[in-house]
């Protein structure tokens, strides 16, 4: 069966045109990989070869021949070496073995020129040299890819397919004629088109199966990163819960014996003496309340936190809350009111309600200055309450609005009578708020007060509470 060779010669070519544009494309869109563009420089040696050999009467024959020539060597190099850098190592050694063997092959073809025959052989031998050798280097990677091991079978077969040509080739001896329109060499294109193609999908599908092993292999280190870093916080939450548990202990104690010396002090009437031990006083106090956020965010964290909805009396809690903290407000002078409501009633946790407000109202005092005052309201609307408290002191501007709620920013300013604090306080509040099914949030303006709101539903809703507890 004798075959058009012109037109085997073009499919070839325009095979070779997309087999490029595939391999700019995996470049520029999928894995910017150098040896990708390197099989692309070798099949566009491959068909320049081509183009050239189509247009052999436009140029001088030897000249053409010695180019073509040298654009097979260049193609069967490139695109071995390509094919076998799929891991991206660049193998310095072997790039020698290939740069010194393409120099002599083609240094054989210039000696050879005039006699087709051994022209053909040597050039055909290259290429089954080459692509011997990827095959041999891409089996080595068996145990890793299972695509390597098939296109290591690909190379192989038509390494031997051009040995066995080349042998024919040289039996023919004078009677060969070199790119003679015969049954064997347009079969051998044909063959060449179907294996550049196995070749290309295969090397495509080899990357995909790289890629996929990258990319388990580093979802493997970012579990395991994952992990320590899990038990690395759960050791840092289970050690700042020890710390505020064991110091609580003798916080109330000294909180106690503060308060015991400054009615003794205040009943001699040593203004001085009664300064420092309120300074004791409310220093214990500060320290004691930074225990309790320390203590509540590490439960918090470690999922050690209760969660335990009751009805409640919305005004008794903040009552409650506003007589605990009016001797904090009376030591700056600062008027502390609650707005006297309805009565409300709503299911959730008192423990954790307490510990929003208790936090909020110390804000609130600690940036309002001696003789301002706070006000703490709680409105109802449809479906939820909202409780709002109030404040003229400092207030802040937009830049530090976006920080307060935010540990990692560590806003920590200090108050109007030089109080200090953690930065802890608010962000415990908007994780509590949001455990209540609630949303927190500030209207402040610099000069003129500050007011933190937060809602709360009068029921959380039966999904919430089983995630929780």
């Amino acid at each position: 069966m004798t075959l058009d060779y012109p037109s085997v010669l073009f499919i070839l070519a325009l095979n070779n045109l997309f087999i490029i544009a595939l391999f700019i494309y995996q470049y520029f869109y999928q894995h910017k990989q150098w040896y990708l563009l390197l099989v692309a420089l070798g099949i566009t040696s491959q068909t320049l070869a081509i183009l050239m050999y189509a247009n052999r009467d436009l140029f001088p024959a030897l000249l053409s021949l010695r180019i073509n020539n040298f654009l097979l060597i260049s193609c069967f190099a490139f695109t071995s070496f390509g094919l076998i850098s799929f891991d991206g190592k660049m193998r310095k050694k072997l790039l020698w073995l290939f740069a010194v063997f393409a120099s002599l092959f083609y240094s054989a073809i210039l000696m050879v020129e005039e006699n087709f025959t051994m022209l053909s052989v040597i050039r055909i031998a290259s290429c089954s040299f080459f692509y011997g050798i990827g095959a041999y280097y891409l089996f080595i990677n068996k145990n890793k890819y299972k695509f390597s091991i098939l296109l290591s079978g690909v190379l192989l077969l038509y390494s031997i397919f051009q040995l066995i040509r080349a042998i024919h080739v040289y039996q023919l001896g004078d009677s060969y004629v070199f790119l003679q329109n015969s049954t064997f060499n347009n079969w051998f294109l044909i063959i060449s088109v179907l294996v550049i193609s196995a070749i290309s999908i295969g090397f495509i599908m080899l990357l995909k199966e790289v890629d996929q092993k990258t990319i388990l292999r580093k979802n493997k280190i970012i579990e395991k990163d994952k992990l320590e870093l899990e038990a690395l916080n759960q050791t840092q939450n289970k050690l700042f819960s020890i710390i505020a548990h064991d110091l609580r202990s003798p916080f109330n104690n000294i909180l106690c014996l503060s308060e015991l010396l400054s009615e003794k002090v205040a009943a001699t009437e040593n203004s001085e003496s009664e300064e420092f031990v309120n300074l004791i006083n409310t220093t214990a106090k500060n320290t004691l309340s930074l225990l309790d956020n320390l203590l509540n965010w590490a439960k918090s964290q470690t999922g050690e936190l209760g969660f335990s909805p009751e009805k409640i009396n919305l005004s008794k809690v903040i009552s409650h809350i506003i007589e605990l903290k009016t001797s904090q407000a009376k030591a700056k002078n600062i008027s502390l009111y609650f707005s006297t409501t309805d009565e409300i009633e709503l299911s959730t946790d008192e423990n954790i309600l307490g510990t929003v407000l208790r936090n909020l109202i110390s804000n609130a005092i600690k940036f309002t200055n001696p003789g301002g005052q706070i006000e703490v309201a709680a409105i109802t609307n449809q479906g939820y309450v909202e409780i709002s408290i109030s404040d003229n002191g400092v207030g802040m501007d937009e830049n530090t609005l976006h920080k307060i709620f935010n540990l990692t920013t560590n806003v920590t300013l200090p108050g109007t009578a030089n109080e200090k604090g953690s930065g802890l306080g608010l962000v415990l509040c908007r994780e509590f708020v949001k455990k209540l099914d609630g949303q927190l949030w500030v209207e402040s303006e610099k000069g003129k007060g500050s007011t933190f709101k937060f809602t709360l539903p009068y029921n959380i809703a039966a999904p919430k509470l089983a995630k929780i507890a």
